[in-house]
């Protein structure tokens, strides 16, 4: 493959072969990436996004590892890591603020500076994992509120390796998600405007959502919620009354706190995991008639001819 042949030659600081990417994700499983590109710039990050393009090799997209299913087998091409690009700006206005912060900033790094500070909007994203990032191509949420809510304007790199800010009004939001990687196009950084509030009510607001979120698993290796809730549903209610709580594939095990999270209990392959969402999602329909639409990311190719049955 002459992707290969390039990107030996070119010799990036920034890149190497056959990375474990189980050891990236907060399910702890699937195999190794053919090249993991960590880019600490943004000039990095157009460097290899240039490269893939050129040799039209395979592009993957991880942040913080949550909300994806990586097969056992890995993934081919190049797969780029983004919590290298963590740069956060600020400007201070007379009632808010407008934030800019790179696409690797972990949201919950984010709900910390803006409670220190004193700024409103990111109280609900307390307890979501992953990045910046992934949460705005997943336009992560709860309770009705969501980041793009907050949005500005996302700076994007698109299909032709150009760096352009894409305004708000020409982005599609809504339920999980955005329009903003239609057209090979990755999310560099967005500008959010929040505004300036009492820390202490910010603080108790904070404790509310951790509060109502007690009824999820903590310190348990899952993805995030795996199905999205239907129009007027819940999933995890509908995942509960149809007997899914318990039920298991190898050490892929739906959660008994919570009926839309699988964990892994030790050694599960994703395989084993994609079984279970299958089953479950199997269940559901046939009870219910509602087809449950997945949450979770599913990266590459999972075999399914191994998994049937």
């Amino acid at each position: 493959m002459r992707w290969r042949s390039r990107l030996d030659c070119e010799n990036l600081p920034f890149c190497s072969s056959g990375t474990r990417l189980k050891d990236l994700t907060t399910l702890g499983v699937g195999g190794p990436a053919e090249c993991l590109a960590r880019p600490v710039t943004r000039r990095d990050l157009t460097r290899i996004l240039d490269l893939c393009r050129e040799e039209e090799a395979p592009t993957w997209f991880i942040g913080g590892g949550s909300n994806v299913l990586i097969p056992d087998e890995g993934l081919p091409g190049v797969t780029i890591q983004t919590g290298g690009l963590n740069g956060v700006l600020w400007e201070e206005q007379d009632d808010s603020v407008v934030l800019e912060t790179e696409s690797g900033v972990l949201l919950a790094s984010l709900l910390a500076l803006s409670m220190n500070k004193g700024w409103e909007g990111l109280e609900f994203s307390v307890g979501i994992p992953g990045t910046v990032g992934g949460a705005l191509h997943g336009n992560a949420g709860v309770e009705g509120r969501s980041l793009g809510d907050l949005v500005e304007s996302v700076l994007l790199v698109d299909d032709k390796g150009s760096l352009a800010w894409k305004r708000r009004q020409d982005i599609r939001f809504s339920y999980r998600f955005t329009d903003l990687l239609a057209g090979n196009r990755a999310i560099v950084a967005c500008k959010l405007v929040m505004k300036k509030g009492d820390p202490a009510k910010i603080s108790s607001s904070v404790r509310g959502f951790i509060n109502r979120r007690k009824g999820q698993p903590r310190g348990i290796r899952t993805a995030g919620c795996i199905f999205k809730n239907p129009c007027g549903e819940s999933a995890g209610k509908l995942l509960d009354e149809t007997g899914c709580k318990g039920l298991s594939v190898g050490d892929a095990v739906v959660s008994s706190i919570h009926a839309n999270f699988i964990e892994n209990k030790g050694s599960a392959s994703s395989k084993d995991i994609f079984r279970l969402i299958s089953n479950c999602r199997e269940k559901v329909f046939q009870r219910t008639g509602i087809l449950l639409e997945m949450e979770i990311c599913l990266l590459g190719e999972i075999p399914h001819a191994e998994v049937a049955g």
